[in-house]
């Protein structure tokens, strides 16, 4: 009897400091644009295990994009394309090209240079999936921010039914020579991250050289939806 008291006082004190945590932290004047960060987060990593994500963000300095399709086709890997809707209006054969080689389409908005409230983020988005879906067939279901603010593009990810993503890992590949985004990609690399790439010439040299440093690692090259499980 007295163990089963004790037992009862103690998960009562737990309640209570549950409760006074919780009023501290939505009591302040912070906590509600606190919880709407919360809400609206990105997805930043998956959870795949021996695998990575490789997501190229595609809207200028583009014209490697052949080699880079080259060198995943070479090494039957697969990879993420975040397209803007602009690129997509001027690149149909590429964004055809990824499509059919097995290659995820995703969406980083219209113009992705452009920031806004929450109703022009959403009206911008949904323009780029309407032209992204004109130029390939495909309608993408995820949606790279980039430098947007991010619980605006969430809210807008939310209203359109887009799993929003940003990245574990930035190579900065228009930065640096190949052999720096070489060995940024291959620094202890973790399990289901999403690595973020840009379809430079110094990207596509580096390429082949990080999907054999992935292989050698046990790591898998993937779509950023075979991350997240929804692939």
């Amino acid at each position: 009897m007295k163990t089963r008291r004790r037992n009862g006082t103690l998960v009562n004190l737990l309640l209570l400091l549950l409760i006074a945590a919780l009023y501290f932290i939505t009591s302040r004047p912070d906590a509600a644009t606190a919880m709407a960060q919360l809400a609206y987060a990105p997805n930043y990593r998956g959870h795949a295990e021996s695998a990575i994500a490789l997501q190229f963000a595609v809207s200028w300095n583009a014209a490697s994009l052949d080699s880079i399709l080259d060198a995943l086709a070479a090494h039957g890997a697969k990879a993420t394309f975040a397209v803007s809707g602009l690129w997509a209006e001027e690149n149909a054969a590429l964004l055809l090209r990824m499509a059919a080689d097995g290659h995820e389409i995703a969406t980083m908005g219209d113009d992705p240079a452009f920031d806004g409230k929450l109703s022009a983020v959403q009206a911008d988005v949904s323009a780029s999936l309407d032209k992204i879906e004109a130029a390939c067939g495909v309608r993408p279901a995820l949606y790279y921010s980039g430098t947007r603010n991010v619980t605006v593009s969430g809210r807008a990810a939310k209203r359109l039914s887009l799993t929003h993503v940003l990245s574990t890992l930035d190579l900065r590949c228009a930065a640096g020579s190949a052999a720096e985004i070489t060995q940024r990609g291959l620094n202890d690399p973790i399990e289901g991250s999403i690595i973020l790439m840009q379809p430079t010439a110094a990207a596509a040299e580096a390429l082949p050289g990080l999907l054999n440093g992935f292989k050698g690692k046990g790591l898998e090259a993937v779509r950023v939806g075979d991350v997240l499980g929804s692939g």
